[in-house]
C-alpha cells in the first residue's frame, strides 16, 4: 500500500483516525482525517483479574473511550438480537457478545439500551464515511441495539472483530437510558495481546484499565462467547 495512503494517527480522541483508504476508497480516508484465526484463551491472565473485578461488591467502572468516526447514522427501530443477516464472507466468524449492565455497587440498571458496532470481516463499517461499496459483507449488518432487562442482561450474536491497520480488533459499546448516553467504550479481545499492543487507544487507557476493556473468552458448541460486563460509574 503506497505510503501516502496512510493516514497518521496524531490523537487518542480520533478513534479510527489510523485506518488507511485501501479498497475503502477516498471518502473514507477524507472523514477520518476529518473526525480525527480466533484462539480461545479463558484463562488469560488479565482476563481473568477482570472477571474477579467484577465480581467484586464494587467493580471498577469499564473505560470510557471514544465513539470514533462511524457512529451509526441512524439504528433500526426494532431492537436487534442478531447482527448476521444472511451468508457471511468465508473469512467471518461467528461470536455471541453478552454481559451485563451494572453499577459501582454491581447492581443491574434496569432497561439499558446497549448499541454495538463494528467494522466486518473486510474491514468496513456500515456508515456513509466508509465508501466500502460492493466490497462490504452483505450478510452482516454492522449495528445494532437491545433494551436489557431487569437484569441488566444483554446478548448479541455478531462476528469476531478483526483488526484493520492502524487498529486492533475491537467491538464499540455504548450504553444509554431514558434517551441519555451513560458510557461508551470499547472491547478488547485477550487472544490478540500483539495487536493489542501497538493499539493507540489500547496504549492511552494504561496497564490498571487495559484488564476493564477486555473481554472474556469461553467455547460453546458452535460459536466462542465473549463475556463483557459493562460497569457505568
Amino acid at each position: 500500500m503506497p505510503s501516502s495512503d496512510r493516514s497518521r494517527v496524531t490523537s487518542s480522541a480520533d478513534d479510527d483516525k489510523a485506518r488507511t483508504t485501501s479498497p475503502a476508497g477516498h471518502g473514507r480516508r477524507g472523514a477520518l482525517r476529518a473526525a480525527g484465526g480466533l484462539v480461545l484463551a479463558t484463562a488469560h491472565l488479565p482476563a481473568l483479574a477482570r472477571v474477579l473485578a467484577s465480581t467484586a461488591a464494587n467493580p471498577p467502572p469499564t473505560p470510557r473511550m471514544t465513539d470514533g468516526p462511524f457512529y451509526p447514522v441512524a439504528f433500526d427501530r426494532n431492537p436487534t438480537t442478531s447482527l448476521i443477516v444472511g451468508p457471511l464472507l468465508a473469512q467471518a466468524r461467528p461470536l455471541r457478545l453478552q454481559g451485563r449492565v451494572v453499577d459501582r455497587a454491581g447492581r443491574p440498571i434496569a432497561d439499558a439500551r446497549v448499541e454495538i458496532w463494528q467494522c466486518d470481516a473486510a474491514q468496513h463499517y456500515r456508515h456513509p464515511a466508509d465508501d466500502a461499496g460492493s466490497a462490504v459483507d452483505k450478510g452482516f449488518a454492522g449495528f445494532g441495539w437491545q433494551q436489557g432487562g431487569a437484569d441488566g442482561r444483554y446478548a448479541f450474536d455478531t462476528i469476531q472483530p478483526v483488526a484493520y491497520p492502524g487498529r486492533t480488533p475491537h467491538i464499540h459499546v455504548k450504553v444509554k437510558r431514558d434517551g441519555r448516553a451513560l458510557l461508551s467504550s470499547q472491547v478488547f479481545m485477550p487472544d490478540q495481546e500483539a495487536l493489542n499492543r501497538a493499539d493507540f487507544l489500547w496504549r492511552h487507557l494504561g496497564r490498571e484499565q487495559q484488564p476493564l476493556a477486555l473481554a472474556t473468552l469461553q467455547s460453546n458448541d458452535d460459536r466462542p462467547v465473549a463475556h463483557f460486563d459493562i460497569v457505568v460509574g
